[in-house]
């Protein structure tokens, strides 16, 4: 992986083809979810930070910040790698606007200049001082796509154009060029123009076919650096075995499958859907047996198909989330332990029953949902009595987990507290430096409200899974959410 080097794509209206490098469907550090989205502390200072990274690279990452604290003054924000000597050199930071209807909302742009893990650190200034806070973002090219119809037929006009003017120039230059003023040209002068125009013709054709090809050779070179994500083929053994062989298609030579590194202490996070109806999710922690490959036992499950979604996390803090669908037989395994959990079931609309009386209540946004709309998904646990939880406990480090998965599958994120960057990643920032426990929470009571930073990036259907802890047990109850 590490930053990687991308190619300078021609300039040229010799062709009716333009490509350029979009957001897929799947996507690096979810599946069709690109934006990151993060709450943090800057110091005093707590902002809701939500980095669109470019279409393009070299490309421009869109800047929105959310102050919670009327008291921040300025904020400053800069773009640089996570990692490697060049994160220790940041380039002058450029300063976000603040917004002339809301001052408490501001917004930047940064050029990213190579694909790789990048951060954009932001530097908060106000009247209660200084803060600095650090969200990591992945930035690659992920798919090509064919120019717009329209503009295509106006370059074709315009290049048609500019060949005939070019061989017309040629033409008049042999016929007329040194004649005086109303003298016309001979037969001699005509008949040289016309080979001169021929000629001309021929060496502007070959020029085209010459560009157009050297065009496809740089097109297809680009390929190489458009994003490839890892390929996994799941199957079982033994009758509750779950393997799972992780394949590299060819992206870059620098991605191994050898190098993850622990996120929550556990070096892959996989979920389990039961399809179609999204009613069950597994939330697994299988061990790395040899190099790509991961092995777990599972826990009882029903017969059926089951869409898997694995998070891993690169030494230099790339996220990636691998999409494979597995058909299994009713399983017989052993009980859940650990850190791996269960649950789900049908849609009870807004509060959802647990064990032992407890419950989940979904506090939705009385505006409705939007596509790409940074949000907040706040939810609230309540005991039997109805009275707000006091006795949560921490799942891995952290207050909740959460799953937002669309009911075609073409979106999936895993969203923490603090959004939807790794805790891996996050741990390889200057904040987090000496510190081991940055971005977990340490308390010794549990707040019963969790609530999840994060934007639904297309209209359609969603499952929101919601896992929270207590009594040493992890519980987990499921939402339906529409973006209209």
């Amino acid at each position: 992986m590490g930053q990687l080097a991308s190619p300078r794509p021609p300039v040229t209206l010799m062709t009716c083809q333009l490509i350029f490098f979009a957001i897929a469907a799947s996507a690096w550090a979810h599946v069709g979810s690109p934006d990151v989205f993060y709450e943090g502390k800057a110091g005093p200072y707590t902002l809701f930070v939500t980095v669109r990274p470019p279409q393009v690279i070299p490309g421009v990452a869109e800047i929105e910040i959310r102050s919670s604290d009327s008291a921040v003054q300025q904020l400053r924000i800069t773009p640089l790698p996570l990692t490697g000597e060049a994160s220790k050199y940041p380039p002058t930071p450029d300063i976000a606007q603040p917004s002339k209807q809301d001052p408490q909302f501001f917004t930047g742009s940064l050029w990213l200049m190579i694909s790789g893990s990048w951060q954009v650190r932001v530097q908060a200034d106000g009247n209660k001082g200084q803060g600095d806070l650090s969200v990591p973002v992945p930035a690659v090219a992920q798919s090509t796509t064919q120019m717009n119809t329209t503009l295509g037929i106006v370059l074709a006009v315009l290049g048609f154009i500019l060949a005939a003017g070019i061989v017309s120039i040629v033409g008049a230059a042999a016929r007329e060029s040194q004649l005086d003023p109303g003298v016309q040209p001979d037969d001699a002068r005509r008949y040289r123009a016309r080979r001169l125009m021929t000629i001309t013709a021929v060496l502007v054709v070959l020029i085209l076919y010459g560009g157009n090809a050297w065009w496809k050779v740089e097109a297809s070179a680009y390929d190489r650096y458009i994003y490839k994500p890892l390929e996994m083929t799941p199957s079982l053994e033994n009758g509750n075995r779950l393997v799972l062989k992780l394949r590299d298609p060819g992206w870059l030579r620098s991605r191994l499958l050898d190098d993850f590194i622990p996120d929550h202490n556990h070096l892959m996070h996989l979920f389990a859907v039961r399809l179609p109806d999204l009613d069950r999710i597994w939330h697994l922690h299988p061990d790395q047996r040899e190099t790509g490959i991961f092995t777990h036992s599972l826990p009882d499950m029903p017969a059926g198909r089951y869409q898997l979604f694995a998070d891993v996390i690169h030494t230099n803090g790339f996220p990636e989330t691998i999409a494979a669908q597995i058909d299994l037989p009713e399983v017989k395994g052993k009980p859940l332990e650990e850190d791996d959990s269960s649950g789900g079931g049908p849609n009870a609309g807004d509060i959802v029953k647990l064990a032992d009386g407890y419950q989940v209540v979904f506090d939705r946004d009385s505006k409705g949902y939007a596509a790409k709309q940074p949000t907040a998904f706040r939810f609230r646990v309540l005991d039997p009595a109805g009275q707000p939880a006091q006795d949560l406990e921490l799942y891995m480090g952290m207050p909740g987990h959460a799953a937002f998965v669309r009911r075609d599958l073409k979106v999936f994120a895993h969203v923490h507290p603090s959004g939807s960057v790794p805790m891996a990643a996050l741990g390889l920032t200057k904040e987090a430096q000496g510190n081991p426990h940055f971005g977990h929470l340490v308390a010794s009571r549990i707040p019963p409200v969790v609530s999840f930073p994060y934007g639904l990036p297309q209209t359609g259907d969603y499952r929101v899974f919601v896992q929270v802890k207590r009594a040493d047990q992890v519980h987990t109850a499921a939402f339906d959410v529409r973006v209209p």
